[in-house]
């Protein structure tokens, strides 16, 4: 994790999918990690595979931003990362950007 004035940055990287197997411990790991940061960025570039419960880790992230008053912000997104959230329609809620640095200028 990297701080960039108040913005956090997050890599999920060490986990190539967020599945029930490991969703519990990528949400209390990330949560750890971004501490009190209002203003995320969490880049998904290494994460190949998302089912239910790793959506539920992003909503996770995405609410804690929102309820410190922040943004949580989404880049990387692998093509089967993507069409899961494009399917659920989070496309439309979350803040997506191709990039760590895109998504931090924003």
């Amino acid at each position: 994790m990297i701080r960039d004035g108040g913005v956090a940055r997050l890599s999920l990287s060490g986990c190539d999918a967020i599945d029930c197997a490991n969703a519990a411990e990528v949400k209390a790991e990330a949560l750890r990690l971004l501490g009190g940061a209002p203003d995320v960025v969490i880049d998904l570039s290494c994460v190949d595979y998302l089912d239910s419960a790793g959506v539920g880790v992003l909503v996770g992230l995405f609410k804690n931003a929102r309820l410190r008053g922040g943004r949580a912000r989404f880049c990387g997104l692998t093509p089967g990362v993507r069409s899961v959230l494009e399917i659920i329609q989070l496309d439309r809620i979350f803040e997506i950007y191709d990039d760590v640095e895109a998504a931090a200028r924003s």
